[in-house]
Parts: C-alpha cells; structure tokens; sequence
C-alpha cells in the first residue's frame, strides 16, 4: 500500500487512501480515521512512494513529515498524539510577577534570558544546564566593613551587648584618667548599680592599659568581657589591660563597695568606682 501524500501541503489539508483519512496541521500527517488496520511499523514501510526510510527505521509513535529540501515524507517520532512538535513538555506561557505574561505563539519561540549589570550566565550544552550568577548586591563580609557603621563611628565592641552607661575614657598624659562624657576632673569618682552592665570606651587612651581592682587594689576579673575593635573577645583576666576597644563590666547584684580603675602602666592613673546595690538605694 503506497501512501502518495500531496507534495507541498497547507495546514488542514485533507489525503485518503485505502478508506483512511489523513490530515496536514502544518507540519505532519496524522491519522485521522480509518477503517482498516493498518501497520505502518512494518518493513513494508520501504515501498511507500516517496517515503524516505534510509536512516530511520519507523517505529510506534511516527509520523511522516515532508521533507521540503529532499521532496519526500520522512518518518519523525513525535510525543503527545503526533502533533509534529517534539518538544511537547515546554511551557506555552512564562509568567513573570508584575510584568506581561510570555506567550510561545508557536513552535519555533525562542525564550531569551538576558544577562544585566552584576548578573552573569552561563550555559553548559553537554549538562543542559544554565547557571545564573548574581553580584549585583554586594554587600560586607565583616561587620566594620558596613557603611552605617564606619559613619556611625561605632565598632563591634560598641554594640556588643546593652549597657546601663558606656564611659568613654581620655587621659592627661600619664596622670590621670578622664571620663568627659560623664564625669568632670581627673581620676574622678564612678558610680554604678549592681545587677547591671557598664562599659568602658577604651578607644582614646593607646598606651595606658586599663585595669578593674577590688577594694584592696587586685586585679577583679568577675564579669568582665572585652570586644576588639575586630571583634575579638576576651573575658576574665584575660579582657584587662586593654587600651583599646570596650570593656564590659556585668557586676553582679551581690557586689557593693570601692572598687578601682587603674593604669596598669601608671600608678598615677587611679580613681574609685563605688557600686552601690539597687535594692539598698
């Protein structure tokens, strides 16, 4: 049986043979109905007229697209009720927020992704892959590094943790210790509550290391923690001596007395810090 399609078919054209009818929808003939069995799997495929089988064996699924360039119909496997169109599982519409929805108006619509500022593509045929890679919002990987911050003046210490008071601390050459922000004279007397936090700027004194004392001028290490300006912490003993950064002092509730400020460097550079207790005021 040799099925001599029309050559040069339009979409919606029309061939029957043998009581079978076929239509063209523009790119394929599908079988519209028949009355016959008919096996188009078969090697008898070879003597259809026209038909070119040279490098396809025909198989279930087929159909036969005519060939413009070689005058002849070509078996071509088709998914989805042979439509012609073997990309049957592509999207027909993109939608993207707030924008136009894409249409594919037909089978040959291309989807552009365009590159921008910051953002670069990659494709990779072998893998079927396309790699999007974004740098367009940038940003600081460390915390100094964040421009609010540097205008603010601050550092990781400053914010480290809340405090009843931040003192920031000055000097007057190798005398005496000053708290301008707070206090007025030299090496004066501080006052803090138990059970709270205060912190001590330690920025504006390089060279006079800072040390907390007991009543009796030892080292108290309870509950201090000192944050770099890189944000390095150190706590107890290990957070005195600093001239830089902040220091915090948790005092515990329990504590009540004069304590001392002192300048590890020199003995001049002293002062009181009278803790009184809240539940005592």
């Amino acid at each position: 049986m040799a099925l001599n399609f029309p050559t040069n078919p339009t979409q919606g054209d029309t061939y029957t043979s043998n009581d079978i009818l076929w239509s063209y929808d523009g790119t394929a003939w599908n079988l519209s109905s028949f009355t016959n069995t008919v096996d188009l799997t078969s090697a008898s495929i070879d003597a259809l007229s026209d038909v070119d089988t040279s490098t396809i064996t025909p198989t279930d699924g087929q159909s036969l697209v005519w060939n413009t360039a070689g005058s002849v119909w070509s078996p071509s496997t088709v998914s989805g009720g042979g439509s012609g169109d073997a990309n049957q599982n592509a999207f027909s519409n993109i939608a993207v927020s707030g924008q136009t929805t894409l249409q594919a108006d037909t089978v040959t619509d291309t989807l552009t992704i365009v590159a921008g500022t910051g953002i670069s593509l990659t494709t990779d045929n072998t893998s079927d892959t396309l790699t999007i890679t974004s740098t367009a919002l940038g940003g600081s990987s460390t915390f100094t590094a964040l421009t609010d911050i540097t205008s603010a003046n601050l550092d990781a210490g400053k914010v480290y943790e809340p405090a009843i008071v931040m003192l920031r601390v000055d000097n007057i050459g190798t005398g005496s210790y000053t708290f301008d922000s707070h206090y007025t004279g030299s090496n004066p007397n501080l006052y803090a509550i138990a059970g709270t936090t205060i912190a001590f700027d330690l920025d504006g004194v390089p060279g006079h290391p800072f040390e907390i004392q007991s009543p009796t001028g030892d080292p108290y290490n309870t509950g201090l923690v000192h944050v770099a300006t890189n944000g390095t912490v150190s706590i107890g003993a290990n957070a005195q001596g600093k001239d830089s950064g902040t220091l915090y002092w948790r005092i515990l509730e329990s504590v009540s007395g004069n304590y001392r400020y002192q300048c590890q460097s020199h003995a001049s550079m002293v002062g009181a810090i009278t803790i009184k207790r809240l539940s005592l005021i």
